[in-house]
């Protein structure tokens, strides 16, 4: 395992992330809600590894994180007025939208309901990786079930088999992004979290 902090050589840190991901690694960054476990989506080894690690169930599918908007095609050929406004108002940040109809090359985290989440973080270097390789399955950075570490150094203590750590500084009182199924006429929020049902419905009406 490699770790590297983020503010001694970021040129270097990038570099490396990239290279890690793109010949099948897994890597580990700082997001703008807790530390993010990745890969790339194609990758089926790494993909594997990241629910081994996790001790993840595999009926759970990994989301993705993108660079903004201009991917989500890339993704998913899904439109509607609801996303448009919701990914409008609240990305980059902690929204997670639900998407029917995704891409064939996302194939291997896909959910049985034929779905992907997607969400584009409020973090630069998330932003940029994913802008220079394409979207990026990610997960919480813990054994499943089990508290995120805050730092570096506990998830290293935590999933010490991964291959890359980049090192952000303590991520206090991280929450979980809010969760909205866009696949519905309504929409529905799986899961509330920094953004609330309050401000999406608002956002909605």
């Amino acid at each position: 395992m490699e770790l590297i902090r983020i503010s001694k050589n970021p040129t270097h840190l990038e570099s490396s992330i990239k290279k890690t991901l793109a010949s099948g690694g897994v890597v580990v960054l700082p997001t703008d809600t807790v530390y993010g476990i990745f890969s790339l989506p194609t990758e089926k080894a790494a993909i594997e590894k990241i629910y081994a690690l996790k001790m993840r169930p595999e009926s759970m599918p990994l989301p993705l994180l993108i660079s903004g908007t201009e991917q989500l095609s890339k993704v998913s050929s899904f439109q509607n007025r609801a996303m448009r406004l919701l990914v409008e108002t609240f990305w980059p940040g902690p929204l997670t939208v639900v998407l029917p109809d995704p891409s064939p090359s996302m194939s291997l985290i896909t959910s049985e309901e034929n779905t992907i989440a997607v969400r584009c973080p409020d973090n630069e270097l998330v932003r940029r990786i994913a802008n220079d390789l394409g979207p990026l399955a990610a997960t919480s950075a813990n054994i499943h079930g089990e508290d995120t570490p805050e730092t570096a150094a506990g998830i290293a203590d935590m999933l010490p088999n991964v291959d890359l750590i980049a090192d952000g500084g303590p991520l206090k009182d991280g929450l979980a992004s809010t969760l909205i199924d866009l696949t519905q006429p309504i929409p529905q929020i799986l899961r509330e979290g920094p953004i609330t049902k309050k401000m999406i419905f608002d956002t909605l009406d």
